[in-house]
């Protein structure tokens, strides 16, 4: 749990929107880009979350969260918080507070617990049309073309840097950066042969993409008294439904104890044609992973996680996220 000297005045102005006292609001584990608060107003809890400025050009992630959960009202409301208020210009909302135990890092769901979420999936899923009158943005990294996927990796490595850290992990952290550097070379080689052979098309049809509540997976899930409930749509939108079925599969925080391959299990209306391209794009999407695990290695968001954290980083977050990422490279 965080701990904060002040609220931000959007929590603020909410609680008393709410009739809520202030001194009720508890902070709850956000992210960079993101602040979220529950409080407790007429024997009710609300949680309040507080998004960054927009950057033109990047995904809106308050945008994204909002039509999503509204979207997700109509096709399956039992699957996700409610979203009961917004406010455009302090660009925050207020959620229904889900109730219930999270799944624990590096543990496995189950098999029921796989199921519920791809039937979550379906029904997102059911009817392209409705999805249409709702959803107008693209989700995260929602690139069309492989070769994207490989161009974005390559901007990632190229931020890259070990002086930034603690003088005992830099040598480890250099062989990560040689060791995801010969990989994507090996996946922009493979990739443009398996292209130029036709085993897939570098670019998929826009008409083929699905929904995606995108950085989808049970580390973003919790277990309620009416079952497991889905949060934090932020990355959501139209995608590559290949690429959808991929990072859920991928997810490194409560990794799955094999692939779902949801893409015939959830989405069969696209599973037809897009099996080769799974197979291409799954190694390509899990050394995306690894250089998000090894996001310390960027001195700008190495100091952004500083700041996150009372300004410091403790070495054994970094030992951490460098553990992770080469077991997750084997």
């Amino acid at each position: 749990m965080i701990q904060l000297v002040e609220p931000p005045a959007f929590a603020i102005n909410w609680c008393h929107k709410l009739g809520a006292c202030p001194d009720t609001l508890e902070p709850l584990q956000g992210g960079i880009n993101n602040q979220v608060f529950r409080c407790m107003a007429g024997g009710r809890r609300f949680a309040l979350k507080g998004y960054a400025a927009h950057r033109a050009g990047e995904h809106d992630r308050f945008k994204a969260e909002q039509e999503f959960l509204n979207y997700a009202r109509m096709v399956a409301p039992e699957f996700v918080p409610q979203l009961l208020d917004t406010d455009v210009a302090s660009r925050s909302l207020v959620l229904e507070s889900l109730e219930g135990d999270g799944f624990q890092e590096g543990t496995h769901p189950s098999e029921k617990d796989i199921e519920r979420a791809l039937i979550f999936m379906r029904r997102l899923n059911e009817d392209n049309d409705l999805a249409k009158q709702y959803l107008n943005n693209s989700a995260a990294d929602g690139f069309l073309r492989l070769t994207e996927h490989l161009r974005n990796i390559e901007q990632r490595i190229s931020k890259m840097s070990v002086e930034h850290l603690p003088a005992n992990f830099r040598a480890k952290a250099e062989g990560l950066i040689k060791c995801v550097s010969r990989e994507l070379d090996y996946l922009q080689e493979s990739t443009a042969q398996l292209i130029a052979k036709g085993y897939c098309e570098d670019v998929l049809d826009p008409i083929n993409r699905c929904v995606s509540p995108s950085d989808f997976g049970f580390h973003n899930a919790i277990r309620t008294p009416q079952g497991i409930k889905f949060f934090d749509f932020e990355f959501s939108g139209w995608d590559d439904p290949v690429k959808a079925v991929a990072d859920f599969d991928l997810q490194p925080r409560v990794p799955l104890s094999s692939r779902a391959r949801a893409l015939s299990k959830a989405l069969p209306q696209w599973s037809e044609g897009l099996t080769e391209r799974y197979d291409v794009l799954f190694p390509i999407l899990k050394l995306k992973w690894a250089c998000i695990i090894l996001a310390v290695l960027n001195p700008d968001r190495y100091a952004q996680i500083i700041a996150l954290d009372d300004g410091q980083v403790s070495e054994q977050l970094v030992r951490g996220k460098l553990d992770l990422a080469q077991r997750f490279l084997t």
